[in-house]
């Protein structure tokens, strides 16, 4: 079913724009009212008649459902409980309003503004910044004395599991 109104979309800036500054923390995929997405990372205009949504459309009617391609439609929920498009999906999300999808799984961020978070907690995110840049000076020292021995490759896969380990620690709890 085809809806007989508008709607009237905010560009992400927009939308964003009275949480500034804010933070992000990756929140995972989930399913999202479509009638709650508010904004769209590109303009209406680049959307509606561009190559991209015609191809939309005609997959669309050929399997006759939108893909579920969550990993490549990124929201931010906003403090509102309304979200945005972040990157990628503006097309799914603005075809999907106009043919009546309810929900639409889509990777989501949460938008916290910095005015939210309380003094301490900032001056503890504080640290943790100054101590990576300190380990990431430490590394790079390390990184030139084992290139000059051959040694680059095992350490840079270390360094890449250590940093999805430390990086694992922050992820929300299910």
């Amino acid at each position: 079913m085809i809806k007989l109104f508008r709607k009237r979309w905010m560009l992400f800036e927009q939308v964003v724009k009275p949480y500034k500054p804010f933070v992000t923390v990756e929140y995972g995929v989930i399913p999202v009212p479509v009638d709650d997405i508010i904004g769209l990372s590109l303009p209406v205009s680049k959307i509606r008649n561009s190559e991209k949504m015609k191809e939309l459309r005609v997959s669309v009617k050929q399997k006759g459902g939108i893909d579920d391609d969550s990993e490549n439609l990124h929201l931010y929920r906003l403090p509102d409980r309304k979200y945005t498009v972040a990157s990628g999906g503006n097309h799914r999300i603005f075809l999907s309003h106009q043919i009546d999808i309810q929900k639409i799984n889509a990777m989501v961020s949460l938008l916290i503004p910095e005015s939210y978070i309380p003094e301490n907690i900032k001056a503890k995110i504080k640290d943790y910044e100054d101590k990576e840049k300190t380990y990431q000076i430490e590394v790079e020292k390390i990184r030139e004395s084992l290139e000059a021995l051959g040694e680059i490759r095992c350490l840079s896969f270390k360094i890449k599991v250590k940093k999805y380990l430390n990086y694992s620690t922050f992820a929300p709890k299910k």
